[in-house]
């Protein structure tokens, strides 16, 4: 059996999470069932992070409602240049905990959040080659590790690929903005694909998974970074390495949201 080679990439160091007693700085509605809302320290610095990373929301106790104290993580969508609170995007579910105490906050409410958090990070150096996979709300890590790579200049002088999917097209957000990204800078490509297109829709249709089985990728020289739910990026690390980009190498990097 051949060796696999492991990618030595840069190790970095990570802030210690704290709890953050916070705030709520703004909140608005982004796509029919997704919530961007920024939250801030209400009297402490902004804390270190780096894009990809998380904060967990506090749910604190309520002994009346026989709910116990629990944390609920939700990736970073704002990257450390922008400035400003620590955003995140949400897709709300109906009667969820966490996603009825989101759907009722308003700016100035007071919430406590655990930061940073993950090693969910860009690996350097980069490779001239990398791929972003993300459905839904996996997107928004990807988004603050590529504006980091445009603030640094990384998008330049190499082949990057976001394949962004969901089911209908009032599931999309953030379209203009990766748009101008791909506008920009030459070697990025942006394929946002829907399983579930209306008649109206012109773009990529099917699963994200569809359309890298029928890919061709050059594998020795890309990295792979995943976003989304555990179920496809099971079957997009099965992909890879049936293709012989084995996870072992450490070039395919993943979040997984829920199973």
């Amino acid at each position: 059996m051949t060796e696999i080679e492991r990618f030595q990439f840069e190790k970095i160091p990570l802030s210690r999470p704290r709890q953050i007693e916070g705030r709520v700085a703004d909140t608005a509605m982004i796509a029919h069932d997704t919530l961007r809302i920024a939250f801030e320290p209400r009297s402490e610095a902004m804390f270190d992070f780096v894009p990809g990373q998380y904060l967990s929301l506090v749910l604190q106790a309520d002994e009346e409602q026989g709910l116990r104290r629990e944390l609920r993580p939700y990736s970073l969508w704002s990257h450390p240049a922008e400035g400003g609170p620590a955003v995140t995007v949400v897709r709300l579910i109906e009667g969820g905990r966490a996603s009825s105490l989101l759907r009722s906050l308003e700016p100035g409410d007071d919430v406590d959040f655990v930061a940073p958090l993950g090693s969910f990070y860009l690996r350097r150096p980069l490779h001239p080659h990398l791929h972003f996979v993300a459905t839904g709300t996996g997107l928004v890590p990807l988004r603050s590790m590529l504006l980091e790579m445009a603030d640094k200049g990384e998008l330049e002088g190499r082949e990057t690929t976001l394949w962004f999917g969901v089911r209908h097209e009032a599931d999309l957000f953030a379209m203009d903005e990766l748009r101008d990204l791909e506008s920009r800078f030459s070697g990025f490509r942006f394929v946002p694909t829907l399983s579930q297109p209306g008649p109206e829709w012109t773009g990529a249709t099917g699963r994200v998974t569809d359309h890298l089985r029928d890919a061709t990728f050059p594998i020795e020289t890309m990295q792979v970074y995943l976003c989304g739910n555990g179920a496809m990026i099971d079957e997009v690390v099965t992909i890879f390495e049936a293709l012989g980009l084995h996870r072992q190498t450490r070039r395919i990097v993943y979040e997984k949201y829920f199973d």
